[in-house]
């Protein structure tokens, strides 16, 4: 099994300095960390343990103005180490270390109390005590408390006896869910190229995988495995790793990005949650308070939205909750996050993802209530179908399985034998509730009679223009999907690329058969002399967007040749210029515009397009002013 450990506690508690006791390894690299005495970034080390269990440690910053820092490298920790300096006791930052431990659910840790060199025995004894106290109601409550010196190495032997222990209780982390790594680091090795770092949450990872970053669905192919600086075949959820990529560029991924197995995540901009406001805080949460939400190692601001219509939530208390996120994150069902106050940036709270690709809603019906109680109490039994019951769209099981980090083979079987609703896009199965189905086609024809009020000289309109006015979360292959399925009940007209409902545009469709039975014979009359569109409109005695519409048509039919927006000539006009080109170049061995111009007895202004088009479909060669007939 394979665990990390993690420091918390205060600024100069000795965390960085116990690590390097404990490891050998000054997890300190930056020479600014250095120079200060003060940890900035996450460090990193490797802990052998008594029974020879292997621990990757994460060391993080005390200090308050790096929060952030400390919450990116706990949420990939097994078992905590909570520093407590004998000299100082319990301080600010432990408190809201210890706070933030407890809202990521860490149930394994060890206490200890460090400088014990500094402090008589009826000291360390209140300081026990004090931490004690402080333990009880958290998820670490009843932990060993070790007191210990990094200077004098007393206690060390006691603190590994103790980690050796309590790593023994630690639950495994899944390595039969798809692969996933928060990522924490990244940089570049000459010859090798990008490498990020991470704890492996789930899953495996070995040499020539193919990994996605998310949210930017950015790929690549893993080259090689690392755990504790050395190559590895084959790495597991729970240990260190670094990974080098190649597909990608340094700058094409940061911090706070997820590497995980292609398509195993759920992008999202909103989770719904069961958020938890600590009790420590003076004021009450405001439905809406905007926060900073920290998950994985990612950061991101966003608003709290309490659900029901509830005005706020007082310390201490829980709720449902749904965060409307300023940037897209992809968690999944289970994950732990931390919130802070906008301004100042104080720990004010966490909680878990619940339905990680929601509606936008803050009023729950029954059964999005009951769903979410299901997932609050970890009842995955149906709850596939709990999220498709509770969409207004279409999901695939892909969808379902990623949103709750399951298998997509159980969640499929669980899918196909329920009573929803689906139907084939390409490959893929979608389901949806019979309600929600026809709300949609519902929604399509209502969208549609809408547009035709609102545009009644149009005699269509576009399927991605209507599936804007529909719902944009639809993906445009399902809505044609969608689109044919309202066609084949006779709800709308699919023609030529638009979207018709069938009793509307009458009006529309009979004006521009008008067009088009009036503008290909004038064409015919102007020969190579063809007036402008809204001249043929204004003698055809339609609107100008009509004419232009049924010039299009012609156009696709074959029987008007486009050369430019206000310029199209019969095609017979244009196959007879043709043959007198090619008439003349038979004749002569070149071609002058002006040549041109009194072949075909028509102005320079129609001349020069024609001979272009000539030119693209390889008839003649221009070399400069001059023309000859291509060799065939």
């Amino acid at each position: 099994m394979s665990l990390v450990l993690g420091t918390a506690g205060h600024i100069d508690h000795g965390k960085s300095a116990l690590v390097k006791a404990l490891t050998g390894t000054d997890p300190d690299r930056l020479p600014e960390e250095k120079e200060r005495g003060v940890t900035i970034e996450l460090g990193f080390a490797q802990l052998t343990l008594p029974s020879g269990t292997v621990m990757g440690v994460v060391d993080v910053p005390g200090h308050e103005r790096f929060v952030r820092q400390m919450v990116a490298g706990a949420t990939g920790i097994d078992v905590v180490l909570l520093v407590v300096a004998a000299d100082d006791g319990v301080m600010p930052q432990t408190r809201e270390h210890l706070a933030i431990i407890d809202l990521l659910g860490i149930e394994r840790g060890v206490v200890a109390i460090t400088k014990s060199d500094l402090a008589d025995p009826s000291w360390l004894a209140l300081v026990r005590e004090d931490v004690a106290r402080l333990l009880v109601g958290t998820s670490i409550e009843g932990a060993p408390v070790v007191a210990v010196s990094a200077r004098t190495r007393e206690g060390l032997d006691e603190l590994r006896e103790a980690l050796d222990l309590v790593a023994g209780e630690a639950v495994s982390r899944h390595a039969d869910q798809p692969m996933r790594l928060p990522v924490d680091r990244v940089f570049t090795i000459a010859g090798a190229g990008t490498v990020v770092t991470g704890t492996l949450w789930t899953g495996r990872v070995q040499r020539d995988d193919q990994v996605e970053v998310f949210p930017s669905g950015r790929s690549g192919r893993v080259r090689g495995v690392q755990v504790h600086s050395s190559a590895v075949p084959l790495a597991t959820a729970g240990q260190r790793v670094a990974l080098n990529i190649v597909g990608l560029d340094k700058d094409e991924i940061a911090r706070g990005e997820v590497v995980a197995a292609p398509g195993s995540l759920t992008v999202t901009d909103r989770i719904d949650a069961l958020l938890t406001y600590l009790p420590g805080n003076e004021h009450p949460l405001e439905s809406g308070a905007r926060v900073h939400v920290h998950h994985g190692t990612a950061e991101v601001l966003a608003r709290v939205l309490l659900m029901d219509d509830r005005p706020e939530l007082a310390p201490g208390e829980h709720a449902y909750a749904q965060l409307r996120l300023e940037q897209p994150i992809a968690p999944r069902y289970g994950d732990r996050f931390i919130i802070r106050s906008y301004s100042p940036v104080l720990t004010i709270g966490g909680g878990v993802v619940l339905d990680a690709l929601p509606p936008r809603r803050t009023h729950l019906r029954e059964e999005e209530r009951s769903l979410l109680n299901a997932l609050a109490g970890h009842d995955l039994t149906g709850a596939a179908i709990g999220l498709v019951t509770s969409r207004a769209t279409p999901m695939t099981s892909a969808d379902a399985a990623a949103a709750l980090g399951l298998e997509r083979s159980g969640v499929a079987d669980d899918l196909n034998r329920s009573s929803l609703e689906r139907f084939k896009v390409g490959s893929e199965t979608y389901y949806v509730t019979h309600e929600a189905f026809e709300r949609l086609l519902s929604a399509i024809v209502a969208a549609l009679l809408g547009f035709h009020s609102a545009h009644p000289k149009a005699t269509g309109v576009a399927a991605g223009a209507l599936r804007d006015l529909v719902d944009k979360r639809i993906a445009p292959r399902v809505f044609d999907a969608l689109l044919e399925i309202a066609a084949s009940r006779g709800l709308v007209r699919l023609v030529g690329g638009q979207v018709r409902h069938p009793q509307a545009a009458a009006a529309a469709l009979a004006e521009e058969d008008t067009a088009l039975a009036a503008l290909e014979p004038l064409l015919r009359e102007q020969g190579l002399a063809p007036s402008t569109v809204p001249e043929l409109a204004a003698a055809a005695g339609v609107d100008v967007d009509v004419a232009r519409r049924a010039l299009g048509k012609l156009a696709g039919a074959g029987q008007v040749v486009r050369l430019g927006p206000d310029l199209h000539f019969a095609t017979e006009a244009v196959d007879d210029a043709r043959r007198k080109v090619v008439s003349y170049l038979t004749e002569h061995p070149t071609m002058l515009a002006r040549d041109a111009r009194d072949a075909l007895g028509t102005s320079r202004k129609y001349v020069v397009p024609l001979l272009e088009y000539f030119d693209s479909e390889g008839l003649t060669r221009r070399e400069g002013d001059v023309r000859t007939l291509r060799a065939k």
